[in-house]
């Protein structure tokens, strides 16, 4: 599954490419995370609680940032295990920031997700409407966050 997609917010791109590099302020977007563990300045691990469908479990990941180039592009891969199913989900990611107006940012995302195992079987559109939802909670928390702070 593909998602992509245009966020803005009524920051700077430098301060929205500090937000997202600072794993404990980025996490604190992420509906349904439980747990956060820093490795190092490009890796954490996590456990993040979803329901998918009538599948409610928890999927244990780890991300890496794989390439970035501040203030203007980040590529994430995310792999992680479903603990109810044990299906297993990568996404590569990759985020570009460009900053069209002063102290506007426009985030442009682009995320390749495979499933593999049970959680396939529910079907692209099961799937696709669950991580739509989490994605509208993301981008409004990030969006709260971001801005609240705006006057730094």
């Amino acid at each position: 599954m593909i998602f992509e997609g245009k966020i803005e917010v009524a920051v700077p791109a430098a301060k929205a490419w500090d937000f997202l590099i600072d794993v404990n302020q980025f996490t604190s977007c992420l509906p349904g995370l439980e747990k956060v563990t820093p490795l190092d300045d490009r890796t954490f691990e996590g456990v993040m609680g979803a329901t998918v469908g009538p599948i409610s479990g928890k999927f244990t990941f780890r991300a890496t940032i794989i390439e970035s180039t501040p203030p203007k592009e980040l590529v994430v891969r995310t792999e992680g295990t479903d603990s109810v199913t044990k299906s297993v989900m990568s996404i590569n990611m990759t985020v570009t920031l460009s900053e069209p107006i002063e102290s506007q940012t426009e985030l442009g995302y682009h995320a390749n997700v495979e499933v593999k195992g049970r959680l396939a079987i529910l079907g692209d559109m099961v799937l696709r409407a669950t991580a739509a939802l989490m994605l509208e909670e993301f981008i409004r928390r990030l969006r709260t966050r971001l801005e609240a702070n705006s006057t730094t």
